[in-house]
């Protein structure tokens, strides 16, 4: 019963405990250009209203994306920064 137990809760500690993913991509962005807009948004990837979320941003142009998740995918979010001319 010992030997079960502690079975499990290490299971549960390396699992939980696993380690981040970061991956990133960004194009040019021209900052001293004051014509564009910048906004970023974070969402989690498993949300139902993701889409929601970002349909805000139709029409922009994405100039950066960054996903973080763990080994065991149990936590995913992805930050975007759209951009706009005013």
């Amino acid at each position: 019963m010992i030997k079960a137990l502690f079975a499990a809760v290490t299971l549960v500690t390396l699992t939980a405990c696993s380690g981040a993913n970061v991956t990133s991509q960004i194009r040019d962005f021209d900052a001293t250009n004051s014509a564009k807009m910048l906004r970023c948004v974070t969402v989690e990837t498993g949300d139902s209203d993701t889409n929601e979320e970002l349909a805000a941003y139709d029409g922009w142009s994405l100039v950066y994306a960054s996903e973080y998740t763990t080994d065991n995918k149990s936590t995913t979010e992805l930050t975007m920064c759209f951009e706009k001319a005013l």
